[in-house]
């Protein structure tokens, strides 16, 4: 067997067997928005206002985080983080204890000295924002198939001297670190920075698990990361751990984009039985066939959890668990 099957197998022996056990209560985090368009799902909100109702709907039903995107992925630094004011001026008006995060920019537009994420230090100081998604490496999004056959698609991440500064940036405002892992590759970046102590206390690492839809595309043609299934997460659980060097197992999560029609229901149930937690929403979500609101997919996982019968965190539990108590 090659060094990644005999990974793959001592993974599959850790982990098939353990039986549900956790240390902290489900921590379930609503993705509102993204790269998908009313087109794929007419429940995305998009504007200012949909966002503020959805944003609300969903923390009043016990969504732990909020994440959104604001109306232009190509807004950097100041601008980006203004074109965020009109939603978060009300939703902190109406919620001021709510806890959310931004996503990141554009890297294609950055000069050499930006680092993709100026926008959260300033919603930082301005707007309660204590969270920073720092993603590990740069990744191949597919769009679509041209008439030779080809994949077009673009590239979204983050190089060595951005993750840098990203990571220098939250450290400076003790931000909670969200580190997003979206292929077995990228943990290693991750758990360099957790070794060495350059990780807030409270940080999570996210396993990206993706389906056919991945990120981006209306068509199955997605080439990146992990499928979802429990074989993909044993893989990341035993690499996380293999890893370690600091004695103490890091804080994570699932995301899962682009399922389709897959049944993901078992990958949930046992990430969260062995203590892992679960984001959810419309910015990871795609099947054709079917069109839910961020509610309904915050309730599924919640759902699942009682099933499990592990508790449910309260907003401020998670506040705890994140390190921004």
């Amino acid at each position: 067997m090659t060094e990644e099957t005999d990974i793959m197998a001592t993974s599959l022996d850790k982990y098939a067997d353990r039986k549900p056990g956790w240390d902290t209560p489900l921590i379930v985090e609503s993705h509102l928005n993204g790269e998908r368009t009313k087109e794929m799902n007419p429940n995305t909100p998009r504007t200012y206002e949909e966002v503020i109702e959805d944003a609300i709907r969903c923390w009043d039903a016990g969504a732990c985080a909020i994440h959104t995107h604001n109306t232009d992925f190509n807004l950097k630094g100041e601008a980006a983080a203004k074109d965020y004011h009109p939603v978060y001026d009300e939703v902190l008006r109406q919620r001021p204890d709510l806890t959310w995060y931004p996503t990141t920019c554009n890297r294609e537009l950055l000069t050499e000295d930006e680092f993709g994420t100026e926008h959260s230090g300033f919603l930082h100081k301005t707007h309660n924002v204590n969270i920073s998604c720092i993603d590990t490496g740069i990744n191949l999004f597919a769009f679509d198939v041209n008439e030779k056959g080809h994949i077009e698609g673009r590239e979204y991440g983050w190089n060595y001297k951005q993750v840098a500064g990203q990571v220098d940036q939250a450290l400076a405002n003790k931000m909670s670190i969200i580190w997003g892992v979206y292929e077995p590759g990228q943990l290693r970046l991750a758990m360099h920075y957790i070794n060495r102590g350059m990780s807030t206390p409270g940080s999570f690492v996210d396993f990206y698990l993706i389906g056919p839809y991945a990120l981006t595309s209306t068509k199955a043609i997605g080439t990146s990361g992990m499928e979802p299934t429990r074989e993909s997460l044993y893989y990341y659980l035993d690499m996380m751990e293999q890893l370690n060097q600091t004695g103490k197992t890091p804080n994570w999560c699932i995301s899962i984009w682009g399922e389709g029609d897959r049944d993901t229901r078992d990958v949930i149930k046992r990430t969260i039985e062995l203590g892992g937690h679960v984001k959810t929403g419309l910015e990871l979500f795609y099947d054709p066939a079917r069109n839910p609101t961020n509610l309904e997919l915050l309730q599924e996982v919640q759902a699942i959890a009682r099933e499990v019968g592990r508790p449910l965190a309260t907003q401020q539990e998670a506040r705890e668990i994140y390190g921004i108590a």
